[in-house]
């Protein structure tokens, strides 16, 4: 089969050793047949600073400096959109390829794909505008919901194919009118490779500071990701050790917050590139997933950092158990409970006898190198855009 061109727009497409998402890169650098050129914004969204790249496989496109959710990160996804759009239209390609958030990313592809006369395939990491809706941002029915609306369904319609990260959406397409068989899960996922590391535990714990139980959160520390939880559960587990890695809108709140409450149990760490992350979990007992209940999230989930916390080996736990419900079960690899039961969780972790933990640790092992492998999901990937070229 010839190598085919693929034109990725994703405003945050981080390139690797960035830190932060790198789901498009991971799994377009790893295709047989497709080569690949990635068009991300040139700010990295936790840290707020800018991003350079030598990899001639990525061109980042300039936006504006911007910090916390105002005008100027709007402004920032017009620019991006923009930007992407005019460099990808005269680059060559046989697919073009964009993913959400944010959605005038798939605006710009669709147009540049209609242009060019090639096949557009879209990826729906996010439900926008549901998840404006649920965070507060955009009222339900007003006239910038119902535009917003009709610009997804007509990204949804004019895509030849339609990649969704969980399954259990279905009926979100459906209630737009749109057909579902374009639809393929293509999950999010991790390569059991790139955590096998050199050190031993005892030299990783002791190269971070990392002592006791500890609890580990990474990601990006936004208003959806249940800081206050976390926060609430350090005050009242004194006796377990809260590591928190990441940056975003949200952690200076945090930091304070912890301060305020003169929590000796909780420590930050900044957002790191992946191979340190790896080492960082590894250091560790228990990966904490968690969300602030949104109406959204139930539709399902698949979240990078519950397949990191796997691959490293770590017991989960989530309070995420109606939209994990097509993922992982309770007392499957750790525990999976309701939005507000995260002490209950973490304390029947903490609490687990070595035999159950090992079958939590032999679980997780065998989900991430059967059903959530990266290169499994990089098969789907690949079929998907070979399906794309033909009607």
């Amino acid at each position: 089969m010839p190598n085919r061109r693929v034109t990725v727009i994703n405003h945050y497409a981080f390139p690797p050793g960035s830190g932060g998402i790198t789901r498009n890169f991971d799994m377009f650098s790893r295709l047989k047949h497709w080569t690949p050129h990635f068009y991300a914004a040139n700010i990295n969204h936790t840290s707020g600073q800018k991003m350079t790249v030598d990899d001639p496989r990525y061109t980042l496109v300039p936006i504006p400096q911007y910090s916390g959710n105002g005008a100027k990160r709007i402004l920032g996804w017009v620019a991006f959109a923009a930007g992407a759009g005019a460099r990808a239209l005269v680059r060559p390609a046989d697919v073009i390829f964009a993913s959400s958030p944010q959605i005038l990313a798939p605006a710009a592809a669709m147009v540049v794909a209609k242009l060019r006369r090639k096949p557009f395939v879209v990826e729906v990491r996010d439900l926008w505008p549901d998840s404006l809706v649920s965070g507060g941002a955009v009222k339900e029915g007003s006239l910038l919901h119902k535009i917003l609306v009709g610009l997804e369904r007509t990204i949804y319609a004019n895509a030849r194919q339609i990649v969704v990260v969980p399954r259990g959406w279905e009926e979100h397409f459906e209630e737009l009118g749109i057909n579902t068989d374009k639809l393929t899960v293509v999950p999010n996922g991790a390569d059991l490779a790139e955590y096998e590391v050199p050190e031993s535990r005892d030299e990783l714990r002791s190269q971070y500071g990392i002592s006791g139980f500890t609890a580990v959160f990474s990601g990006t520390h936004a208003n959806y990701v249940g800081l206050d939880l976390i926060i609430d559960a350090a005050q009242k587990l004194p006796d377990v050790n809260f590591l928190l890695v990441g940056g975003g809108a949200r952690k200076q709140w945090a930091i304070d917050e912890v301060a305020e409450r003169g929590l000796t149990n909780v420590t930050f760490h900044d957002q790191v590139p992946k191979s340190e992350l790896v080492r960082i979990l590894k250091a560790c007992d228990v990966g904490l997933h968690t969300v602030t209940p949104q109406k959204v999230f139930n539709k399902g989930m698949s979240p990078n950092k519950l397949y990191d916390y796997m691959a490293a080996g770590l017991a989960v736990v989530s309070n995420a158990k109606v939209p994990l419900r097509d993922v992982i079960s309770d007392d499957e690899v750790g525990a999976v409970v309701d939005p507000y039961d995260l002490v209950e969780g973490i304390s029947r972790v903490r609490d687990a006898d070595q035999a159950i933990r090992d079958r939590w640790h032999a679980r997780g092992h065998d989900l991430m190198a059967h059903q959530f492998s990266l290169q499994a999901s990089v098969n789907k990937l690949e079929a998907v855009l070979d399906k794309s070229l033909y009607r």
